[in-house]
C-alpha cells in the first residue's frame, strides 16, 4: 500500500495555492493522517511592505470533523515560498539584505536598501538577529542535501550562504524564496 499524499508546507505561487486545492481531498492531513477530511479554510492575508494593501501569503487547510467526516478538526497552512513566515518581509528583501552585509555594507546601509525605506531599521536589526540565531538549524538542513563546500569566508553566514548556493543553486534569484520550496521548511524554522 502506498503511503499516503502530504500537503506542501510552500508554494511557489499562487496558481500553484489553488493547485493545491483543488486536489486536497486525496492529501492526507498532517496531523491525524485520515484521508478525504480537508477542505479549504480561506486566505492567509497580511500588509504588504509598502501601503496598507493586503497581499496573499497562503491558504488555510480545514480537516473536517463535521457531518460524519473523520478528521481532526485542526487546521495547517499553505504558504508562498516568497514569504516569511510570522512577517511583513518577502524573502526577496531578506536575501537582498543579507547579500548586502555580506558585500562589505553595513547592516544600516544595507537594510535602507534593500527595504528602500518601507520597514523601520529594527525591523533589519531583528530579522538579522533571528538569521543569526537560526544558522545552526539552517546547516544542518543543508548537510542533510549536501556536504558543506570548502569556504576561505571567516564570516559564518557567508559560509552558510555558499552552503546554500551549493545545495539551491547560484543561479537562483532568490535563494531564501528556493530553499523554502525546495526544502518544505521555513527559513526560520527550528
Amino acid at each position: 500500500m502506498e503511503p499516503p499524499i502530504t500537503a506542501p508546507r510552500f508554494v511557489c505561487d499562487e496558481s500553484a495555492l489553488g493547485a493545491v486545492l483543488l486536489g486536497i481531498k486525496l492529501v492526507a492531513c498532517p496531523h491525524c493522517r485520515q484521508t478525504g477530511a480537508l477542505i479549504g479554510h480561506g486566505f492567509l492575508r497580511g500588509y504588504a511592505e509598502r501601503g496598507s494593501e493586503r497581499v496573499v501569503r497562503g491558504r488555510r487547510v480545514f480537516c473536517s470533523n463535521r457531518a460524519l467526516r473523520g478528521g481532526c478538526g485542526r487546521t495547517f497552512s499553505v504558504k508562498l515560498s516568497t514569504m516569511l513566515a510570522g512577517f511583513m518581509v518577502r524573502t526577496l528583501i531578506l536575501w537582498s539584505f543579507v547579500k548586502s552585509v555580506l558585500a562589505g555594507l553595513t547592516r544600516r546601509a544595507a537594510w535602507l536598501g534593500a527595504a528602500s525605506g518601507a520597514l523601520s531599521l529594527s525591523s533589519g536589526y531583528r530579522l538579522w538577529q533571528r538569521l543569526r540565531g537560526a544558522q545552526s538549524a539552517l546547516r544542518a538542513r543543508l548537510c542533510r542535501e549536501a556536504p558543506p563546500p570548502p569556504s576561505a569566508a571567516r564570516e559564518p553566514l557567508a559560509q552558510l550562504f555558499t552552503h546554500l548556493g551549493l545545495v539551491i543553486g547560484e543561479g537562483e534569484a532568490d535563494l531564501l524564496a528556493a530553499f523554502q520550496f525546495r526544502l518544505q521548511r521555513g527559513v526560520f524554522d527550528r
